[in-house]
């Protein structure tokens, strides 16, 4: 895989040297950089890129020309230059501008902290005007004052790492097992940055930036490191490119013009390097070695792509070498906490460094770390032979090596793009080409072919039908500039490829007919009449009615729902109802009104753990959407041989809540299907929570369009001032920073910080007898917190040491909390009334000695037995959750952990579960600790961090709104129906 980060001007510079260069260990004093590497094995620092031959720099990477490409922005060689050129009597600012590589980087002064920049520019707008600033003049203010923080960009650092057994094989196997292992990865790297020269090298030019030019390439250096900081093989390739690029075409003079990289492409494209990075790899190495790579067992999940690795490496091996990462980051939080304690302060980078270097160390059972190569690799194949029982090191190489792989090339790359396609309108409702070419590599990957240059030739035949106008509808036709193009007086320039060159490379969006279809007819259906509905007359004395037998208020909002859903005659009626907006009391007068007439209420939710709640709440039967639609499509023969529940029947009401994640087609089938047999369809959700992980968006759409039902009024939290903070949170307003840091509901500081804060506010309020959220950003933060709670439970003897070992590589035993992360109908519940579900939490009771575990649900006390096989593939700790796992759950308190990956959903959804107290927990700045292959991050202050989050709006648009946004939409030849991607239901 590849990862990106940016590398900042000034002292950024100083990550490469110290952490990337230095191998991520520390140098004694006066030590030189090429001595250094011969002690710790480590190979010296290369220079790449097409730019490295432009300057004429080759071969190993000196300190000194990191520190005058990276830190200054000058030629590599600058001090060199600027010394030769005074000692021949040249003046030193001009013999500086020598070594000039176009404008110096900007140096931004030290500013006063940002609030205080803000309160005093707000004190004096009230002052000049009289009046408190409008929330926009104040979020005018926050946007200048954040400019100017920016800080200038040095680079790019691209890690490029192969799957964890090819690491092993490298370090577990041969020499020439090793060197074909490392060739095959540098020829990836190699390829990949060769390919990122051509698709993504650009500058920009123009007053307003508003030309991209094509450059000459990079300008990269290359780092290899052949272990993680916590000790375990880890071969991977720090490529650090300079922000400086030139020009295809110099100045008219004959002179180089140097400019900054166009980094928006480079950002676009990163997925797709990546997919080509581990094509490339795995085909490499299968041409060296003859391996093969499977699907690993344990990485098959609904929710993610399985990670291929090379068959014949044991799971268990990977799994040993993975885990001790998991003890040192827990002595380090510890090591953290006390230094924290100790000094009153956050450790700064170089006590980071001696704290993970310390944790490394106190985990090694007492062995001295090793430095040179082969000491390293004889620790890891005595390491090694501890978890291979009765084989040995060589045993694992002879089974991987010299496996028969030929797997032909396919026969039909049309049908390759077909599936490329497919695949990629199941997933986003629009894309790009660098959508397509990451999943043209994907699908190719597995296939061998006689050559490189076939393979790469194949490649373009399958990114080029897809995007070919009989496979895909283009949406944009000139970019996300090409307002500046219409207006211009002439024709402007065009790069070699012919694009304009006021069009961002990449940028064309396309989608295909038929989600294109689909979400015009479900736009149909809501503007279509039908003969249903409860006359309004009646419906009111309904209300009232309802009203009085459950002693409550329906809201405003909610009797415009109740309302709209039933009285309305229209095949399809959106409601949208903000989070803690009372929509399950509507949604059950609507139930009990439609069934007064004698028709059915048909309950569908996106999720079977959702369904459950749903049939709870409305008191009758309800199903996952998924499940209704996989009833249908896996049995269109006979009616009568399926559940008769599943037959819609004319007059039935269709409810689906939480429509914001499904998907469009889901949508459009079900309203297509209603219509079929007389029923009608109601949709009640949230556009500005989480939307399906599939091509949807088609909630909000339809929102917009048929002028939807919505709710207003508040009704979950205690404190009306916080209801009204989490509704500027859904607007987009960063003024909802303002409650949450008047209450002090924020907490800031480092990664290790928060996690630490986090945990203890969450145990401290469940100690107490609340229901708590404990929320966090991304799974290996969830997995974090979830073994530190087990370990906690396991000093109070509430949970038993030994256990058994789960999907997320945790451990389960008697009094743990668990989920389980799949639906299977089969596993069901001794009285055979509950199945197990996505999503559902149990305690374990009992192990057995399997493998095998009993649970028991925390909500309906109902006991299952999970099979090994399950438990092993399917089951998490579950005391911490993520944001998507959240949503929908109603809880007394929450604490959750917003970072740089967070956006407005994700953080509106976090923020809007808890009653009583919602606390967010905020990285300001960054930490070293264990993360090696990332430079430290820009300290921020909390309202910042928080303010980029609540503007970042990740929601997908509709093919539909991309049209109208752009006014333009090629016109093409009717998709052929063997072209269309078929329809996949999900596994229910």
């Amino acid at each position: 895989m590849m990862t990106l980060h940016k590398l900042h001007a000034g002292d950024g510079y100083t990550y490469l040297t110290r952490q990337v260069a230095a191998g991520d260990e520390s140098r004694s004093h006066g030590q030189q950089l090429a001595d250094y590497y011969t002690a710790s094995g480590n190979p010296p620092g290369r220079w790449m890129g097409s730019g490295a031959a432009d300057l004429a720099v080759e071969g190993r990477v000196r300190e000194d020309q990191m520190r005058s490409l990276f830190g200054a922005g000058l030629h590599p060689d600058a001090e060199q230059i600027i010394a030769l050129e005074t000692a021949a009597g040249t003046d030193p600012a001009i013999a500086r501008a020598a070594a000039k590589l176009g404008r110096a980087f900007p140096k931004y002064k030290p500013f006063p902290p940002r609030s205080e920049r803000v309160a005093a520019r707000l004190r004096d707008f009230e002052d000049e005007h009289g009046r408190v600033p409008s929330p926009q003049v104040r979020s005018k203010i926050e946007a200048q004052e954040a400019r100017r923080d920016r800080r200038a960009v040095a680079g790019y650092d691209l890690v490029f790492t192969p799957v964890k057994s090819a690491s092993l094989l490298w370090a577990l196997g041969s020499t020439s097992t090793r060197e074909a292992v490392e060739a095959a990865h540098h020829e990836a790297v190699a390829d990949t940055l060769a390919w990122l020269e051509r698709e993504t090298a650009f500058a920009r030019t123009g007053d307003r930036g508003e030309a991209q030019i094509e450059t000459r390439g990079f300008l990269a250096t290359a780092f290899d490191h052949r272990d993680s900081r916590a000790g375990d093989p880890d071969l991977h390739t720090h490529l650090a490119i300079s922000n400086k690029v030139r020009a295809r075409e110099d100045h008219a003079d004959g002179s180089p013009r140097w400019l900054s990289l166009d980094a928006r492409v480079i950002h676009a494209a990163a997925v797709a390097a990546s997919e080509r990075y581990n094509t490339r790899f795995e085909d490499g190495l299968s041409r060296r070695l003859g391996v093969a790579f499977t699907q690993r067992p344990d990485s098959v999940r609904d929710d993610k792509r399985p990670i291929r690795e090379i068959t014949g490496v044991p799971v268990g091996l990977l799994k040993h070498f993975s885990k001790r990462r998991a003890a040192i980051e827990d002595r380090y939080r510890t090591l953290h906490r006390d230094y924290r304690s100790t000094h009153g302060h956050e450790p700064d980078a170089s006590a980071q460094l001696k704290l993970a270097q310390q944790a490394t160390l106190e985990t090694r059972d007492g062995k001295a770390p090793p430095k040179a190569l082969a000491e390293k690799l004889a620790d890891w194949r005595t390491e090694a032979t501890t978890v291979l029982a009765d084989r040995t090191v060589r045993d694992v190489e002879s089974q991987a090596l010299g496996r028969d792989i030929a797997t032909p090339p396919p026969d039909d790359l049309q049908a390759v793009a077909e599936a490329v396609v497919a695949t990629v309108s199941m997933e986003k409702a629009t894309w790009t080409r660098w959508n397509i070419t990451a999943e043209t590599e994907r699908q190719l990957r597995p296939f061998r072919f006689s050559t490189p240059a076939d393979r790469e030739a194949a490649t373009a035949a399958v990114i080029r039908a897809s995007l070919h106008p009989d496979s895909a509808v283009q949406l944009t036709a000139d970019g996300t500039e090409r307002t500046l193009e219409a207006v211009a007086q002439t024709d402007p320039p065009r790069r070699s490829n012919g694009e304009s060159v006021l069009v961002e490379h990449g940028s064309a969006r396309y989608t295909t007919q038929d989600l294109l279809d689909a979400e015009q007819r479900l736009l149909d259906h809501a503007h279509t009449p039908t003969r249903h509905g409860i006359n309004s007359g009646r419906l009111l004395e309904f209300i009232a009615g309802f009203e009085a037998r459950y002693n409550l208020r329906l809201d405003r909002g909610q009797r415009a729902l109740v309302l709209g859903f039933a009285a309305d005659p229209r095949r399809l009626v959106v409601g949208i109802g903000p989070a803690g907006a009372g929509k399950t009391t509507a949604m059950r007068a609507v139930a009990e009104a439609w069934r007064t007439t004698g028709r059915r209420v048909i309950p569908l939710a996106p999720s079977a753990t959702a369904a459950e709640v749903l049939g709870d709440e409305l008191g009758c039967r309800a199903e996952n959407l998924h499940k209704f639609h996989h009833t249908h499509a896996s049995d269109q023969s006979s009616t009568a041989s399926r559940d008769p529940w599943f037959a819609l029947q004319p007059g039935d009401l269709i409810l689906v809540d939480e429509a914001g994640m499904a998907s469009t087609r889901h949508l459009d089938w079900l309203t297509t299907y209603a219509r079929e047999r007389g029923a009608i369809v109601r949709l009640l959700g949230d556009p500005a929570q989480l939307n399906a992980v599939e091509a949807g968006g088609m909630l909000r759409l339809l929102a917009h369009d048929t002028d939807a039902v919505e709710l207003s009024d508040l009704h979950r939290f205690t404190d009306p001032d916080e209801a009204i903070a989490t509704l500027a949170i859904r607007n987009g307003d960063p003024t909802a920073i303002d409650y949450y840091a008047r209450h002090a509901r924020l907490t800031s500081g480092s990664p290790t910080t928060l996690l630490d804060a986090a945990y203890e506010g969450w145990a401290t309020d469940t100690a107490n007898g609340h229901t708590s959220l404990l929320i966090a950003g991304t799974k290996a933060d969830v997995t974090k917190l979830n073994r530190r709670a087990r370990a906690e439970r396991i000093h109070s003897g509430d949970v038993e040491p030994d256990g058994v070992r789960l999907h997320d590589g945790t451990t389960a035993g008697n009094g743990d909390l668990i989920i389980t992360r799949h639906n299977d109908r089969s596993l069901t519940s001794r009285a055979g009334t509950r199945f197990v579900r996505n999503g559902d939490t149990w305690r374990v009771t009992h192990r057995h000695q399997n493998g095998d575990i009993t649970a028991r649900h925390t909500t309906n006390g109902a006991d299952v037995r999970l099979p090994h096989h399950y438990v092993n593939s399917h089951v998490d700790l579950g005391y911490a959750t993520t944001t998507a796992q959240a949503q929908g759950r109603t809880v007394d308190t929450t604490h959750a952990i917003i970072d740089t990956t967070t956006d407005r959903a994700q953080l509106y959804v976090a923020a809007t579960r808890a009653r009583h107290h919602t606390q967010l927990y905020v990285p300001t700045c960054s930490e070293l600790g264990l993360d090696a292959d990332q430079p430290p991050a820009v300290p921020k202050e909390v309202t910042e961090q928080l303010a980029q989050t609540i503007t970042r709006d990740a929601n997908e648009l509709t093919a539909t709104e991309i049209q109208r946004q752009t006014g333009h939409r090629q016109r093409t030849q009717a998709t052929p129906r063997s072209r269309t991607p078929a329809f996949h239901g999900l596994q229910a």
